[in-house]
């Protein structure tokens, strides 16, 4: 019995996927220089010529894994989304406990962004673009929140955007080089509860509230508090 044309349309969107997630796999052990076709297609029980019937070369089986990759990654951005963006920030440190789940992400990024550094290309302007994309993203929504003061209205927003993206990419590296020393969770946890608290809107100038987050207002509230000389007895 012939294979109607709508199962053979969805095996060829299952054999796709199956041979991007295992390039994805490949690349992020090897690297694109040393990973070949012949090793990816090794890996699904292919031929090379399999792999070239899906994707007509090397170069465009990396640009569907770029977008592969893409799409299985945890927007950071979207969780800072929504009227409370301060407890936002904080559910930023749920991104851990993704990220280890699924760990290949992190080594995609390190050694096929590396890559990409020294030899440029379509890879190091998708890298680019997303973390400008990121960035952007991220510096929009902190600005937004702060014109209706749902953050402090004194934040610099392209400094924290581009501080945020620096500590995940940063502490990812440190992890994928020792992932026994480095609690990725906790770490994540404490950088986002940090900044969550920085964020936090503070009540008008001059008011208890406001100098209670101030301590140079609250050093000057305790010296005045405490003068320098006792008052005189009787």
């Amino acid at each position: 019995m012939p294979i109607a044309k709508g199962q053979k349309q969805a095996r060829g969107v299952a054999r796709r996927e199956q041979i991007l997630d295992a390039a994805l796999d490949a690349f992020a052990a090897e690297g694109y220089r040393a990973t070949t076709l012949a090793k990816v297609a090794a890996r699904v029980g292919l031929t090379e010529a399999g792999v070239l019937h899906h994707f007509s070369s090397k170069a465009a089986l990396l640009a569907g894994v770029l977008r592969y990759r893409d799409d299985i990654d945890p927007d950071a951005v979207a969780r800072v989304a929504g009227d409370d963006v301060v407890q936002a920030v904080r559910r930023m440190a749920d991104l851990a406990r993704i990220l280890l789940e699924h760990p290949r992400l992190m080594r995609f990024d390190a050694v096929v962004g590396g890559e990409s550094v020294a030899e440029g290309g379509v890879p190091f302007e998708h890298f680019r673009a997303r973390l400008h994309d990121a960035r952007e993203a991220l510096s929009r929504h902190l600005r937004a929140a702060a014109k209706t003061g749902a953050v402090r209205s004194d934040i610099d927003a392209d400094l924290i955007a581009g501080e945020v993206i620096a500590f995940m990419d940063g502490v990812q590296t440190q992890w994928l080089f020792d992932p026994d020393a480095i609690d990725l969770q906790r770490m994540y946890r404490h950088y986002f509860d940090q900044l969550a608290d920085r964020l936090a809107p503070i009540a008008s100038e001059g008011s208890p509230d406001r100098i209670a987050h101030d301590p140079a207002q609250t050093t000057q509230r305790q010296r005045t508090d405490s003068p320098d000389q006792p008052e005189a007895l009787g």
